[in-house]
């Protein structure tokens, strides 16, 4: 393999395993920038210098000569003086399938919208969020079980996979790239959540409600959005897990059975 350096950013695990990729192919980490202890004690251990993101990164950087910048599982929005550093591009790991799930948060919001099939996308990074050409990118089924937490294992697991052929595109020294039909473009911001902040309409399809939970169910892991909820009684409560069960007609919201 061809020699080439590269700057890693991200603060999730799915960066060390894919930098462990990388250096098995014979690629150099010049530098991993995150603010994740974790993932700065794996670096340190592996011999590569650690640098704090946020402002002031073009700066931190300068100096340090690579070729590709890779962000992974990484929410900062990277100025142009960042990109810039990279002297023949910057590739992002994004968590849905390009054009369609721009944004933050997109395995939540396409549970919510019903879809039975998914993906991740590797792109090239461009000052505009998520619009870059598309470099690497794999779809998969939705199970009618999937729950944020599945699905975002199943992005991860994906998202690895398709490194492979980004760091085809890095040993070559060129990336293949397909421009993104912007037409088709959806588009989810960090401060987007889910109508009447994920409040259950009885009233509604049981099989949408469900859908709801399990889209807001991420598990034991840092939930970014909100919780299922209902209110009786004056009281407000989490929901976590939903069936969906034959019953006897009765008007929405009513109690018809109490289990222990």
């Amino acid at each position: 393999m061809s020699g080439f350096s590269s700057v890693l950013i991200g603060n999730e695990s799915l960066l060390v395993q894919c930098a462990e990729a990388l250096l098995a192919r014979g690629g150099e980490v010049a530098r991993i920038v995150t603010r994740n202890g974790e993932i700065a004690e794996w670096a340190r251990g592996r011999g590569i210098e650690v640098t704090a993101p946020g402002a002031g990164l073009a700066e931190r950087l300068r100096g340090v000569s690579f070729d590709w910048l890779f962000s992974i599982a990484n929410l900062d929005m990277l100025g142009e003086d960042v990109l810039a550093l990279a002297a023949r591009g910057a590739v992002n790991f994004h968590d849905g399938p390009l054009p369609a799930y721009a944004g933050l948060n997109a395995p939540v919001w396409a549970l919510i919208a019903g879809e039975t099939r998914f993906g991740i996308t590797w792109h090239m990074m461009t000052a505009g969020a998520d619009e870059g050409d598309i470099v690497a990118q794999e779809v998969f089924d939705i199970a009618p079980d999937e729950t944020a937490l599945t699905l975002n294992a199943k992005c991860y697991a994906a998202g690895l996979d398709a490194f492979e052929r980004v760091l085809d595109g890095a040993e070559a020294g060129e990336m293949p790239r397909v421009v993104q039909n912007l037409a088709g473009r959806s588009y989810f911001a960090r401060d987007k959540r889910p109508e009447a902040f994920g409040r259950l309409d009885f009233a509604r399809p049981a099989e949408e409600l469900a859908r709801l939970v399990r889209a807001l169910d991420h598990g034991t892991y840092w939930n970014p959005l909100t919780l299922a909820k209902f209110e009786a009684a004056g009281e407000v409560f989490f929901v976590t897990a939903a069936e969906i069960e034959a019953a006897e007609e009765a008007a929405p919201g009513t109690v018809l059975d109490i289990r222990a």
